[in-house]
């Protein structure tokens, strides 16, 4: 009897471990554009949950802001100099997928990447051109100023591998970015999303960038705590009956 009211409690454990939910407690996001430093954004008070390590989701909001600067070596991409940007909204995301590898939906984060030129630097002269940020969703944006244009293709959020396929004069290369599912089948645990957008320049030639959202789930205190009550009002009755 003894081992049934074990086996029980057992059983118990696994299913309400099934049915619970992780909450989000953590989040943050990085965007990188070819070789330069990356950027890195972290999040507060943001919302979400993941019920599975098939679904998981971050509400909108102004929770994951912030600015980055980087210079640029003008003998990379002349007459350029600095990249300054601002993340400052993001989208609700719904990710989800019928295996954990392919977890994945479309939410846009939006900003600005101000791009300055020889006479001009953040905090100081004006920005050549202020190109708009959209990641995280299939879109295309041209920007054109001072002689400088940019076209940005867009690609939604994979839990997978992210490509970015870049033709040029010495044949096709491919840059890819891998995202991670580390949720377990109750919810919690780290999600790692990636999106590629295709960088297109007249003064660079064609980059590879990549956003990358993180998000952490841990489960629910209710969820633990009726788990609790569960196993021990289960091991309660079996000595009872013993």
């Amino acid at each position: 009897m003894r081992k049934l009211f074990a086996f029980l409690a057992l059983g118990a454990l696994m299913v309400a471990g099934q049915a619970s939910a992780g909450a989000l407690t953590a989040s943050s996001f990085g965007f990188a554009l070819g070789t330069l430093p990356g950027a890195s954004f972290a999040g507060v008070g943001s919302t979400g949950t993941a019920t599975s390590n098939l679904s998981a989701t971050l509400g909108a909001g102004s929770t994951i802001t912030g600015a980055f600067t980087t210079t640029i070596a003008t003998s990379a991409a002349p007459p350029l100099t600095a990249i300054q940007i601002f993340v400052t909204k993001n989208a609700a995301l719904a990710a989800v997928g019928t295996t954990p590898n392919n977890v994945g939906g479309n939410a846009v984060f939006e900003g600005v990447a101000n791009v300055y030129g020889i006479g001009g630097f953040p905090g100081g002269g004006p920005a050549l051109l202020a190109v708009p940020l959209k990641i995280g969703t299939p879109n295309t944006l041209f920007t054109a100023s001072g002689g400088v244009a940019i076209t940005a293709i867009g690609a939604g959020w994979t839990a997978g591998t992210a490509v970015v396929t870049i033709v040029n004069t010495s044949g096709t290369s491919y840059v890819t970015a891998m995202g991670a599912n580390g949720l377990t089948a109750g919810g919690a645990g780290t999600l790692v999303l990636v999106s590629p957008t295709k960088v297109i320049t007249n003064v660079a030639g064609t980059l590879a960038a990549f956003g990358t959202l993180t998000l952490t789930y841990v489960p629910e205190p209710g969820t633990l705590l009726l788990l609790g009550m569960g196993v021990a009002g289960l091991a309660a009755l079996g000595r009872r009956r013993m």
